[in-house]
């Protein structure tokens, strides 16, 4: 006997903006790896230097950090080497600037996909996430290097990472987590207003001024040195020149446990938001 199957169409309710549809980002995984394959495609497609250019951006902005900080002005860098501490901090910087960049333009880059089908709208924010880790770890790769040669040049001058360096991952998905909340708030509050959209970049440049990505923490006087603790970037930047190159000043409990409750904040207040403007956004078109 046959039994004929038939195709059944759910029709639910409107959910509630605290509904995050976790589920149905598992459902469409298939969808954010379509994403991140393309992402990736798409930065290497009809290239002629391909990963080069990845390396390229870090060594010449660490170069010129180093030029015009580490040697014309001369400001400190804990004892570490001086090209290595800027391409540390850059790749740290980096990866949250790209990962700050795919969040605050989430909405309006994938309009044309939003008004056409339906798939959770968290999925464009998170792929980008996830194939910007290429890059890092291209760079990351680059600085291990540069680790290796200068280990081997002056071994009795130079800590060098250690096993905690295993730990790098939680940098990483905080750095993730920060990025994505930030840019999720830009992205929500630009829906409406699009000339906030501005912020965004702007927004980046203060960021990275007031992080300790071409200084160290031990620059900064001491009676300013704990407003830097609420800037979460100063522990993860400062954490990543610990557990790399072996010195810092800012990787501690006292600016650990400010940077990761501000993450979290940061990063709840922006997915909430999103969730809730995602479900209205093509009514802004």
């Amino acid at each position: 006997m046959h039994v004929s199957k038939t195709k059944q169409t759910v029709i639910k309710a409107n959910r509630s903006w605290w509904d995050l549809e976790l589920k149905d980002l598992i459902h469409y995984r298939d969808l954010a790896y379509l994403l991140i394959r393309r992402d990736i495609v798409t930065s290497y497609k009809q290239t002629i230097l391909g990963p080069i250019w990845v390396i390229a951006n870090a060594l010449i902005g660490s170069a010129v950090f180093t030029i015009i900080f580490g040697n014309i002005a001369g400001l400190s860098t804990d004892g570490n080497p001086v090209f290595l501490f800027y391409l540390c901090g850059n790749i740290a910087w980096q990866y949250f600037g790209n990962v700050f960049a795919s969040g605050s333009n989430a909405l309006q880059a994938n309009a044309g996909l939003f008004s056409k089908v339906y798939f959770p709208r968290l999925i464009p924010p998170i792929s980008q996430a996830i194939s910007s880790l290429i890059n890092f770890f291209v760079q990351l790769t680059v600085l291990l290097i540069g680790i290796a040669i200068y280990k081997y040049q002056s071994p009795s001058s130079f800590a060098g990472p250690s096993l905690l360096a295993l730990i790098i991952p939680l940098l990483v998905f905080q750095t993730a987590l920060l990025g994505l909340g930030m840019g999720f708030i830009i992205s929500a509050v630009s829906v409406k207003y699009r000339d906030l959209a501005r912020l965004g970049s702007l927004l980046s440049q203060f960021i990275m001024y007031a992080s300790p990505v071409i200084y160290p923490v031990s620059e900064v006087p001491e009676k300013f040195q704990p407003y830097l603790a609420y800037n979460p970037l100063t522990f993860i930047v400062e954490s990543y020149r610990f557990l790399l190159l072996g010195k810092a000043t800012a990787c501690t409990f006292e600016f650990a446990i400010p940077s990761i409750c501000i993450t979290v904040l940061i990063f709840g207040v922006g997915l909430f938001s999103y969730n809730k403007i995602q479900r209205k956004y093509i009514d802004y078109l």
